[in-house]
Protein backbone atom coordinates (compact mmCIF):
# COMPACT_ATOMS: atom_id res chain seq x y z
CA UNK A 1 0.00 0.00 0.00
CA UNK A 2 1.01 3.60 -0.53
CA UNK A 3 -0.05 5.28 2.38
CA UNK A 4 0.14 8.78 0.77
CA UNK A 5 3.56 8.72 0.11
CA UNK A 6 4.75 9.74 -3.18
CA UNK A 7 5.54 7.36 -5.94
CA UNK A 8 9.78 7.21 -6.02
CA UNK A 9 10.84 9.73 -8.57
CA UNK A 10 7.42 11.51 -8.61
CA UNK A 11 5.71 14.52 -7.06
CA UNK A 12 3.40 13.98 -3.62
CA UNK A 13 0.05 16.03 -4.28
CA UNK A 14 0.42 17.64 -0.90
CA UNK A 15 3.63 19.39 -2.27
CA UNK A 16 2.30 20.85 -5.13
CA UNK A 17 -0.83 22.00 -3.33
CA UNK A 18 1.52 23.95 -0.28
CA UNK A 19 3.60 25.59 -3.01
CA UNK A 20 0.59 26.80 -4.95
CA UNK A 21 -0.75 28.02 -1.99
CA UNK A 22 2.28 29.62 -0.88
CA UNK A 23 2.63 31.49 -4.01
CA UNK A 24 -1.28 32.06 -3.96
CA UNK A 25 -0.29 33.90 -0.44
CA UNK A 26 2.34 35.86 -2.01
CA UNK A 27 0.53 37.51 -4.70
CA UNK A 28 -2.48 38.25 -2.53
CA UNK A 29 -0.47 40.18 0.13
CA UNK A 30 1.52 41.91 -2.74
CA UNK A 31 -1.96 43.19 -3.84
CA UNK A 32 -2.88 44.47 -1.13
CA UNK A 33 0.27 46.26 0.08
CA UNK A 34 0.37 47.70 -2.76
CA UNK A 35 -3.29 48.60 -3.06
CA UNK A 36 -2.51 49.82 0.63
CA UNK A 37 0.38 52.23 -0.43
CA UNK A 38 -1.26 53.63 -2.98
CA UNK A 39 -4.40 54.84 -1.02
CA UNK A 40 -1.27 56.02 0.84
CA UNK A 41 -0.04 58.13 -1.27
CA UNK A 42 -3.16 59.26 -2.31
CA UNK A 43 -4.28 60.97 0.98
CA UNK A 44 -0.55 62.79 0.96
CA UNK A 45 -1.33 64.08 -2.25
CA UNK A 46 -4.55 65.69 -1.60
CA UNK A 47 -3.11 66.55 2.03
CA UNK A 48 -0.55 68.03 0.72
CA UNK A 49 -2.18 70.23 -1.84
CA UNK A 50 -4.20 71.60 1.10
CA UNK A 51 -1.63 72.46 2.83
CA UNK A 52 -0.32 74.24 -0.59
CA UNK A 53 -4.09 76.18 -0.99
CA UNK A 54 -3.41 77.57 2.95
CA UNK A 55 0.05 78.53 2.44
CA UNK A 56 -0.92 80.42 -0.61
CA UNK A 57 -3.91 82.05 1.11
CA UNK A 58 -1.83 82.76 3.81
CA UNK A 59 0.87 84.54 2.49
CA UNK A 60 -1.67 86.10 0.38
CA UNK A 61 -3.47 87.97 3.27
CA UNK A 62 -0.03 88.08 5.05
CA UNK A 63 1.30 90.73 1.61
CA UNK A 64 -1.64 92.86 2.11
CA UNK A 65 -1.31 93.21 5.69
CA UNK A 66 2.40 94.22 5.14
CA UNK A 67 1.44 96.81 2.38
CA UNK A 68 -1.24 98.22 4.71
CA UNK A 69 1.74 98.41 7.54
CA UNK A 70 3.83 100.39 5.18
CA UNK A 71 0.79 102.37 4.30
CA UNK A 72 1.05 103.24 8.45
CA UNK A 73 4.68 103.52 8.46
CA UNK A 74 4.64 106.23 5.65
CA UNK A 75 1.72 107.99 7.72
CA UNK A 76 3.62 108.25 10.69
CA UNK A 77 6.85 109.50 9.09
CA UNK A 78 4.87 111.85 6.97
CA UNK A 79 5.44 115.02 9.25
CA UNK A 80 2.82 116.91 7.13
CA UNK A 81 0.14 115.41 8.85
CA UNK A 82 -0.77 116.59 12.42
CA UNK A 83 -3.40 114.10 13.13
CA UNK A 84 -2.10 110.73 12.84
CA UNK A 85 -5.06 109.14 14.49
CA UNK A 86 -7.39 111.32 11.68
CA UNK A 87 -5.49 109.89 8.69
CA UNK A 88 -5.30 106.46 10.03
CA UNK A 89 -8.71 105.73 10.37
CA UNK A 90 -9.41 107.68 6.74
CA UNK A 91 -7.07 104.95 5.29
CA UNK A 92 -9.23 101.98 6.98
CA UNK A 93 -7.48 101.59 10.31
CA UNK A 94 -8.85 101.09 13.58
CA UNK A 95 -7.67 103.82 16.00
CA UNK A 96 -8.17 103.50 19.77
CA UNK A 97 -5.73 105.37 22.34
CA UNK A 98 -3.92 108.80 22.65
CA UNK A 99 -7.02 110.32 24.20
CA UNK A 100 -5.25 111.81 27.38
CA UNK A 101 -1.64 113.21 27.81
CA UNK A 102 0.94 110.68 25.59
CA UNK A 103 -0.98 107.93 25.49
CA UNK A 104 0.33 105.51 22.98
CA UNK A 105 -2.11 104.80 19.77
CA UNK A 106 -3.19 101.33 18.61
CA UNK A 107 -3.91 100.66 14.97
CA UNK A 108 -5.48 97.43 14.40
CA UNK A 109 -6.63 95.98 11.03
CA UNK A 110 -7.69 92.29 9.83
CA UNK A 111 -6.95 90.81 6.06
CA UNK A 112 -9.25 87.89 5.32
CA UNK A 113 -7.20 84.66 4.81
CA UNK A 114 -9.99 82.42 3.50
CA UNK A 115 -13.47 82.07 5.13
CA UNK A 116 -12.29 80.50 7.93
CA UNK A 117 -9.76 82.19 9.01
CA UNK A 118 -8.31 85.99 9.28
CA UNK A 119 -4.63 87.87 10.15
CA UNK A 120 -5.68 89.93 13.13
CA UNK A 121 -2.48 93.10 12.95
CA UNK A 122 -1.74 95.35 15.91
CA UNK A 123 0.37 98.02 16.08
CA UNK A 124 1.27 101.01 18.54
CA UNK A 125 2.78 104.47 17.86
CA UNK A 126 4.61 105.39 20.92
CA UNK A 127 7.36 108.37 21.45
CA UNK A 128 7.61 108.73 17.66
CA UNK A 129 8.42 104.78 16.96
CA UNK A 130 5.65 102.90 15.61
CA UNK A 131 6.18 99.27 16.44
CA UNK A 132 4.07 95.85 15.81
CA UNK A 133 2.14 94.41 18.95
CA UNK A 134 0.27 91.70 17.44
CA UNK A 135 -0.10 89.23 13.66
CA UNK A 136 -1.94 86.50 14.45
CA UNK A 137 -4.31 84.03 12.37
CA UNK A 138 -7.46 83.88 14.33
CA UNK A 139 -10.70 81.03 13.22
CA UNK A 140 -13.62 82.29 11.87
CA UNK A 141 -15.64 79.44 13.21
CA UNK A 142 -17.89 80.07 16.39
CA UNK A 143 -18.27 77.50 18.82
CA UNK A 144 -22.12 76.75 19.59
CA UNK A 145 -23.52 74.91 22.23
CA UNK A 146 -25.35 72.24 21.85
CA UNK A 147 -28.42 71.98 23.18
CA UNK A 148 -30.27 69.72 21.66
CA UNK A 149 -29.49 66.79 23.16
CA UNK A 150 -30.79 66.14 26.89
CA UNK A 151 -28.20 65.59 29.51
CA UNK A 152 -28.30 63.55 32.50
CA UNK A 153 -27.27 65.86 35.52
CA UNK A 154 -27.22 63.51 38.06
CA UNK A 155 -30.49 64.68 39.39
CA UNK A 156 -33.14 63.09 37.62
CA UNK A 157 -33.40 60.96 34.50
CA UNK A 158 -34.33 63.14 31.35
CA UNK A 159 -38.09 62.64 29.65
Amino acid sequence: MNNGKSKPGGKSLNSVGISSLLVIFVVLATVILSVLCLVTVRQDLDRAKKLSTAQEEYYAADVKATERLDKLYALVNDETIIDISAAAAEQGFEVSGGGRGNQALTFSWSEDINSLSKLVCKAQYSDGTLSVTGWKTVSNNYYEEENSLPIWNGESLPV
